[in-house]
């Protein structure tokens, strides 16, 4: 019960950075078809982790919880600001026009977000390769008062490495109160099920684009929108189906 809890938790977190963000998405990818819907949870993490960071680096917030919300509102402050000159009523409008464009995204994401979740809670062990040294550097930005972080490795020194990821995860970890062993499984998932809704977002503005010149319907895009996360994520290596073998 406990890990259906878990993977609730951070889906309805994500999902409110990326409602909060759509004002934003909506008016950087304003010319395209998708109006850049399926970029808002991976923008508002970025701009919402970047403002965090930022303010910790400058000595302003601190790295805990409520830095983290004073980053939050940061966050909804542009938003706010992104929705002048008539952009909320053209956002709403928009949103009524794509229910069944966006419904298939949703869809896509959580199956995908729970999918991948299943599978990692399987293997759930961060061994091999850099998880140890993922899952050390995520454990030592929570524990850290300020960034750059304390490197898990020398004592006495920061981490000498790129580590705004990190962040990102320690952030969703910290809000979420899970364990950071159990968001570093939750993590993988979640980059998994944000690039394929990407790429779905992607491939379906591209075929928008082009289908209006061929006469082909919306529903067409929607469709050939599946295949960017399939070939990418899936198809792009035959790897696994060699091992499996």
């Amino acid at each position: 019960m406990s890990e259906v809890f878990n993977i609730l938790s951070w889906y309805l977190v994500i999902t409110l950075v990326g409602i909060s963000a759509l004002p934003l998405a909506f008016r950087f990818f304003n010319k395209l078809p998708g109006r850049g819907v399926m970029l808002a949870r991976p923008l508002g993490l970025l701009i919402w982790a970047f403002i965090f960071w930022m303010f910790i680096s400058l000595g302003i917030l601190q790295n805990d919880l409520g830095g983290q919300i004073t980053a939050f509102i940061g966050l909804l402050v542009f938003s706010t600001l992104a929705l002048r000159g008539g952009k909320f009523g053209e956002l709403l409008d928009w949103l009524k026009t794509s229910k069944r464009t966006i419904r298939v995204s949703e869809v896509m994401f959580v199956l995908l977000f729970i999918g991948w979740a299943w599978i990692r809670g399987m293997n759930p062990e961060a061994a091999y390769t850099e998880k140890p040294m993922e899952l050390a550097f995520i454990n030592s930005i929570l524990r850290s008062p300020s960034l750059p972080p304390q490197d898990p490795w020398l004592s006495g020194y920061a981490i000498s490495y790129y580590y705004f990821g990190y962040v990102m995860i320690a952030m969703l970890t910290r809000i979420t109160a899970v364990s950071a062993s159990v968001a570093f499984n939750l993590s993988s998932a979640l980059w998994f099920a944000m690039t394929a809704a990407a790429l779905y977002g992607v491939v379906y503005d591209i075929t928008s684009i082009w289908g209006k010149r061929q006469g082909l319907t919306e529903g067409f895009s929607r469709r050939a929108g599946l295949l960017g996360p399939l070939f990418v994520l899936i198809i792009s290596t035959v790897e696994g189906v060699l091992e499996f073998l």
